[in-house]
């Protein structure tokens, strides 16, 4: 053998394994060493939360997200980080909300629900109905003229999963408001959508009916709303006032943040993992969504600093304006139509930050997709159920996306949600690692095998 040749054949060696290591090492081990030593996804979720803090849309806080997220991304050498404009809402809670029980003012714990209208100064008062639903609030008919509606229908707390407790009580919430109007009340107080026993109200997004006369809505944290269904018990005369002093401002500019990893081989196929950056205003958004963005940078973190070189494009969406109005969504949906790209799979965490369960995958490829359930159970998955997606995502199905959704463990989520309980101390930095991990694996697995038919 020509020595001069043997010489350099070491370095081949070398150059062969570092080609073999990119492509067939065991990912899941580098990304466990890696993730779990740099606990990344918690140093970002507690940088946004404390140096942005809560994000609604159109807010101050909503605009230094957009910000903190891309400089995060160029910092973490993300390619084509840019943004995706589009127009939101920009409602403000206000600085009075207050309620109180009969003569003896025996106070009521209560918060504006999301898009509701200011009471007149002084306060609504007046007597007050306890519903169950919708439906017996619109049989009331003139019974309701002049009074307040007061939807008291709880979680049911026998399901084992609470997002079906959520998903069955929440059209109160939404609905509540004109339902109630439509029969002539003056205004709605709703239950919080929480099986927490504290006094804590939730809010979140409702809506008004076009041509029915809008009444202030606000949300009574548990223990108030058992504290007003004895009184009701006790006296069904008694009246109630509540004032609220919120508004709604023009619609007001923002955007959606993205940044990607090119892809070696198919670039044009893009696999988007995302979360929201928009939170409700009470507390930081630590859960709902800022762990669904910082596991989704983590991500693509993790990929980066292991050297991955995808075959098709991974990217990162952190959308805007998912609370109250999917502009952001929307705005990226139609950004894909216009172009040239592929949306081929996109995956969104918006569950929280705990421990992961499951994926949720279009229910068309739950099959295929079975394959690679063993490579991710030592993230924490045990299973892929079927029906995918998340409201930011969901838009890309149109476009032919294959959709995911990462599914946590759920029986704390309510406890926290669009509350001022939804800070970093109730976030388990390791539980919101294992999340990203499992991202990331799950996006590596689709770039480099592709999806079946």
């Amino acid at each position: 053998m020509d020595s001069r040749r043997s010489g350099n054949l070491p370095i081949v060696i070398s150059s062969l394994l570092a080609i073999l290591t990119t492509n067939q090492r065991d990912v899941s081990t580098d990304l466990l060493k890696h993730g779990l030593a740099d606990l990344g996804a918690f140093r970002m979720l507690e940088d946004i939360t404390a140096k942005v803090g809560p994000r609604l849309s159109g807010s101050v806080g909503a605009a230094k997200g957009v910000t903190w997220v891309q400089k995060e991304m160029l910092k973490l050498g993300f390619s084509n980080v840019g943004l995706v404009p589009c127009m939101v809402p920009h409602w403000v809670r206000g600085d009075v909300e207050s309620g109180f029980i009969g003569s003896k003012k025996q106070p009521l714990s209560l918060c504006a629900l999301g898009g509701s209208v200011a009471t007149p100064k002084g306060g609504v008062t007046a007597g007050v109905i306890e519903v169950k639903s919708l439906e017996e609030a619109t049989k009331l008919g003139k019974k309701a003229a002049g009074m307040i509606i007061f939807f008291n229908r709880a979680f049911d707390s026998s399901l084992p999963n609470t997002f079906g407790a959520y998903g069955g009580a929440n059209d109160q919430r939404v609905r509540g408001a004109s339902v109630a109007a439509a029969v002539g009340a003056v205004g709605v107080l709703v239950r919080s959508m929480t099986l927490a026993e504290d006094d804590e109200p939730h809010t979140g997004a409702m809506r008004y009916t076009e041509k029915v006369k809008q009444v202030p809505a606000a949300a009574l944290g548990i223990k108030s709303a058992n504290r007003l269904s004895a009184a009701l018990k006790a006296n069904p005369e008694i009246k109630i006032t509540f004032t609220l002093s919120c508004k709604t401002l023009p619609d007001a500019p923002s955007a959606s943040v993205i940044g990607e990893i090119v892809g070696s081989e198919r670039p044009e196929e893009v696999i988007v993992m995302g979360g929201h950056l928009d939170s409700w205003d009470l507390g930081r958004g630590a859960h709902d969504d800022g762990a669904g963005v910082t596991q989704s940078l983590e991500a693509l973190r993790l990929l980066k600093k292991l050297g991955l070189r995808p075959k098709r494009t991974i990217r990162v969406v952190a959308f805007m304006n998912e609370e109250n109005g999917g502009r952001g969504a929307a705005a990226y949906a139609e950004r894909v139509g216009k172009s040239k790209e592929i949306a081929y799979a996109a995956m969104e965490s918006d569950a929280g930050g705990f421990m992961p369960r499951s994926f949720g995958v279009t229910e068309a490829k739950f099959e295929a997709v079975q394959p690679w359930a063993e490579r991710l159970k030592v993230f924490g998955i045990e299973r892929f159920s079927k029906g995918g997606g998340g409201a930011d995502i969901a838009p890309l199905a149109a476009h032919g996306a294959i959709l995911f959704g990462l599914q946590p463990e759920n029986q704390r989520y309510f406890d926290y949600h669009h509350s001022r309980n939804d800070t970093i101390d109730k976030v388990n930095p390791r539980e919101l690692e294992f999340g990203a991990m499992a991202m990331a694996m799950l996006a590596w697995l689709i770039s480099e095998e592709g999806i079946q038919n």
